[in-house]
């Protein structure tokens, strides 16, 4: 795959369309990862499901997602980039349609898993398309538009979720892709087919591909099914958990041999691929932390609706918006080092005000802290995207940008599943420790029960609410711990950083 000749190049107008339709393809993917989240509860009891079979609806997403991301890039080499892209778009919306008009929850699931299959396509095709259609002293910005979609969207998913259920019904958060896609889809096909990637009728590797697809589908299960069920120690999760251990090592060891691979393994023997998708995946782990646990945190513990959880949340992505691209364009006469630095530092400011959240906190503090995390935003996670992909060879993005987001979106599985069972353990602890200091004869206890006894006549009104504030306060230091580990854990990032190289070099060889 060669990047455009200056003959073939958009430039303009198209540029500016073309660029539009495939970041919006992409945001409506990472968009609909999250906007169906607040809506669980209402399509389940529409659909006649139960609140834990209603959890499906992310979870067969999410799993498909992730099954086909590693596959883009062999996909794309059989099909064609331009092809696979504007097909994989047009499915998305068709399927977008279907799980609107579902009459039955197993149609729903199942036009779910088309859709997250499709979505996959988009969300590693869209990289290395906008990468081909812009010059290569101008990738940086390209990248940059590209990461606006994947900061802001994850947040105003649930925002957009919650306000279209609540206020049109939830089949309108699947049919607000369809003239989106539409548009998009007529753009794509028009625009770039003159960026068309050789095709290569290579034989299928149906070993490899077996391998793979199992144990992807069977790591994501444990993933997102193991807090419900008590991870190892229920039989299903360490059934899932083994063979998907012994399906990875088996691809392993059967890729390294095949001359047909699969995946394109010698992506490892990059330095800046391997060291700038590890640091970004270490902090889309903390970042989707936050976004994941704030808004439950203000929902259940603070009593905010899905709406206003969701607008408190949304002012991160107000500064990612402007500075995504420019910072992106000057990264090539920046040293990237102190840059990547400076925006982890600004990470750690974020996550230890974070910590700082009582329940107390106004609705203007949670909006101020949100707005702060994302004024770090450009300065750390734009250098690090940048410098994992630009300066790989041309015929080897695909399949780059899709196991970039592969390793990316699995590690914000595996933490944000670790996060909410932490989060649950720490909560116990710090209730354990409440209820000691107002025990039944400490002065604490007391004043409690006399002041609740005079708003409550009975006695065992006053526990509840007294057992119900001290779970409150429990769950808000619990969230405080993990804002404090993230922050341990993003400052360590700043001393891996320097493992990179100054500029992205479009001359970048393998180590």
């Amino acid at each position: 795959m060669a990047t455009s000749s200056p003959e073939t190049r958009l430039r303009g107008l198209p540029l500016v369309l073309a660029t539009f339709a495939v970041a919006v393809a992409s945001f409506m993917n990472i968009l609909d990862t999250t906007i169906a989240v607040v809506a669980v509860p209402t399509i389940s009891g529409n659909l006649g499901a139960t609140p834990s079979q209603g959890s499906w609806i992310f979870t067969i997403y999410s799993v498909c997602l992730a099954v086909v991301l590693p596959l883009s890039g062999w996909i794309t080499r059989r099909y064609g980039q331009v092809r696979v892209f504007c097909i994989g778009l047009l499915l998305f919306t068709l399927t977008s349609w279907l799980c609107a008009i579902a009459d039955t929850f197993n149609q729903l699931l199942l036009f779910r898993a088309f859709q997250g299959a499709s979505g996959g396509l988009l969300v590693a095709l869209s990289q290395s398309l906008l990468l081909r259609i812009w010059p290569p002293e101008k990738h940086g910005m390209a990248l940059g538009i590209w990461g606006i979609t994947s900061a802001v969207a994850p947040v105003l998913g649930p925002l957009l979720g919650g306000y279209i259920t609540d206020n049109f019904g939830w089949p309108w958060i699947f049919l607000i892709n369809l003239p989106v896609g539409a548009v998009s889809v007529y753009i794509c096909w028009t625009l770039l087919r003159p960026f068309e990637s050789e095709t290569h009728r290579d034989p299928v590797d149906f070993v490899g591909l077996l391998l793979l697809m199992v144990g992807v589908i069977c790591f994501q299960l444990f993933l997102d099914r193991g807090h419900e069920l008590d991870w190892l120690a229920s039989i299903q999760m360490r059934v899932l958990l083994v063979v998907a251990v012994f399906c990875f090592f088996l691809f392993l060891a059967w890729e390294v041999g095949e001359a047909h691979p699969v995946v394109d393994l010698s992506l490892f023997t990059y330095r800046n691929f391997v060291t700038g998708t590890a640091l970004i995946s270490v902090l889309y782990v903390c970042f989707v932390l936050a976004t994941v646990l704030y808004p439950i945190w203000l929902q259940t513990a603070m009593g905010y609706t899905a709406t206003w959880a969701g607008l408190v949340m949304a002012p991160f992505g107000l500064i990612p918006i402007v500075l995504m691209p420019l910072v992106g364009q000057r990264l090539r006469q920046w040293d990237a080092r102190p840059t990547v630095t400076f925006g982890i530092i600004v990470f750690v400011a974020a996550y230890l005000l974070h910590a700082q959240t009582s329940t107390e906190s106004t609705a203007g503090f949670v909006a101020g802290v949100r707005l702060f995390m994302g004024f770090a935003m450009p300065f750390a996670w734009m250098p690090l995207m940048v410098l994992a992909l630009v300066g790989l060879p041309a015929e080897k993005m695909a399949s780059a940008t899709g196991i970039f987001n592969f390793v990316r979106m699995l590690a914000s599985s595996m933490g944000t599943a670790l996060g909410v069972t932490l989060w649950d353990q720490r909560t116990i602890y710090h209730r354990s420790r409440l209820a000691e200091d107002i025990s039944a004869d400490s002065p604490q206890y007391q004043q409690a029960m006399d002041m609740m006894a005079q708003r409550l006549p009975e006695s065992q009104s006053a526990l509840a609410v007294l057992d119900q504030s001290v779970t409150i306060q429990a769950r808000t230091l619990a969230l405080d711990d993990i804002f404090y580990l993230s922050a341990a854990v993003v400052s360590t990032l700043a001393i891996l950083a320097w493992l990179l190289p100054a500029h992205g070099s479009t001359e970048e060889t393998a180590s």
